[in-house]
């Protein structure tokens, strides 16, 4: 037949008291909190990363000679997204660090969208 389980042996659970499943669900929230702040953590500072390599390479870009007159301004917006980008490890408030970030972002697309749109 089946060889499974003999009819009498069923697996129990473990009773757990009320105070064991209070201070299992608090540890297992605590967990998904550290977890969910670094994950926005990593993903605040590879957007800042990202806005300093967009200045580096405008950066990069003047000092070679690529700009002309009418993208110059472009370049320019574009490096000052950089310098927000590198300003958010400055601000040590959540929210505003969170605006200087937006703030950096918004100068990087509209540097860069800039920089094709006068190529």
């Amino acid at each position: 037949m089946s060889g499974g389980r003999k009819s009498g042996s069923r697996d129990r659970r473990r009773q757990v008291s009320v105070e064991e499943r209070a201070a299992a669900e608090e540890a297992y929230r605590a967990s998904v909190s550290r977890l969910q702040h670094t994950a926005h953590r990593n993903m605040r500072q590879t957007v800042a990363y990202a806005t300093v390599f967009v200045a580096v390479m405008a950066t990069w870009m003047i000092f070679i000679g690529q700009p002309t007159p009418t993208t110059f301004p472009w370049y320019a917006i574009s490096i000052l997204s950089g310098a927000f980008g590198l300003s958010t490890y400055v601000v040590r408030e959540p929210r505003p660090r969170l605006y200087v970030l937006v703030a950096a972002v918004v100068l990087a697309v509209v540097g860069v969208t800039g920089i094709f749109l006068t190529d």
